[in-house]
C-alpha cells in the first residue's frame, strides 16, 4: 500500500493518462477517452476538477487514482514476495439497507470473479471464498450509523503452488547437474547447479508480487463499490 494519503498524492502526468483512461473504461463511455491532459504533479481534486469538465464523475475519478496509486506503491515484501496477507477497509456514514443485499452480492462476486458463501452474522453481511486460490473475505457491517467495509485476503496457498512445481524440478535439475559434474567433469552441469535456482527465485518472486499487487487493487475495487450503496441512500 502507498504511504501517502489519496488525497495529498501527487500524481505525474503517466499516472494521471492511466487514471483518465481507468476512469472513462469504468464509465463504459468511450466519447472522453481522448481527453487526456498535460500535466505533472496533479492532486486528486484537480484530477476531479478537470473529470468535471469532461464528463466523468468523481467516483470513477477517485476508484482509477487509487488503483494507479496502489499499483506505483506496491512492493515486494519478505521472502516468497508479496505482501501475501492483504487487508483493506474503509467506514463511510449511513446505514446499509438489508434490501441491498442483492445489489451487493453480485458487485462481490463481478469483482472478485468468484460466487463464493454468504453469511448473515449478528447483522453484517460476510462474503467468503476459500480455495486453491486462496481464503477471501469481505464483510459489511453497520453500527451507529456508519458502515464498515472490510476485505481480506490470504495468498499462502497461492504461493505454495506457485514455487511448488518449479521448485521440485529446480532441485531435480540441479542434482542431475551436480552428479554430471562429478561422475564426468561437465561443466555444465555445475553452471546448471550453481546458476538456476538463482536464476529463477526472483522470477518466482516477482510472479507473486504481481499477484498480490492485483488481489490488492480487487480488494479495494470491492471495498469502494460497496462503499457507496450506503452513501447512496
Amino acid at each position: 500500500m502507498p504511504d501517502t494519503p489519496l488525497d495529498e498524492r501527487r500524481f505525474t502526468d503517466r499516472e494521471v493518462r492511466e487514471i483518465l483512461k481507468k476512469a472513462v473504461q469504468a464509465r463504459k463511455d468511450p466519447a472522453t477517452s481522448g481527453a487526456l491532459v498535460k500535466s505533472e504533479g496533479l492532486s486528486l481534486a484537480e484530477l476531479t476538477t478537470i473529470g468535471e469538465e469532461v464528463g466523468i464523475d468523481a467516483a470513477s475519478l477517485e476508484d482509477a487514482a487509487r488503483a494507479v496509486a496502489l499499483g506505483a506503491g506496491h512492493r515486494a515484501r519478505g521472502f516468497w514476495g508479496g505482501p501475501i496477507t492483504l487487508d483493506v477497509e474503509r467506514t463511510v456514514t449511513g446505514a446499509f439497507d438489508p434490501e441491498q443485499t442483492h445489489d451487493a452480492l453480485s458487485l462481490i462476486r463481478r469483482v472478485m470473479g468468484e460466487r463464493g458463501e454468504v453469511e448473515e452474522i449478528g447483522g453484517a453481511l460476510e462474503w467468503s471464498s476459500v480455495g486453491e486460490s486462496g481464503s477471501r473475505y469481505v464483510t459489511v457491517a453497520t453500527r451507529d450509523d456508519k458502515t464498515t467495509i472490510h476485505g481480506s485476503s490470504n495468498l499462502k496457498s497461492v504461493v505454495a503452488l506457485t514455487y511448488l512445481l518449479p521448485g521440485i524440478l529446480s532441485l531435480v535439475v540441479t542434482v542431475i547437474g551436480l552428479g554430471r559434474w562429478v561422475k564426468t567433469g561437465a561443466e555444465i552441469g555445475l553452471i546448471l547447479a550453481l546458476t538456476l535456482i538463482p536464476i529463477l527465485f526472483p522470477i518466482l518472486r516477482s510472479v507473486v508480487n504481481g499477484l498480490s499487487a492485483r488481489e490488492s487493487i480487487k480488494l479495494q475495487q470491492v471495498v469502494d463499490e460497496l462503499a457507496r450503496l450506503p452513501e447512496g441512500s
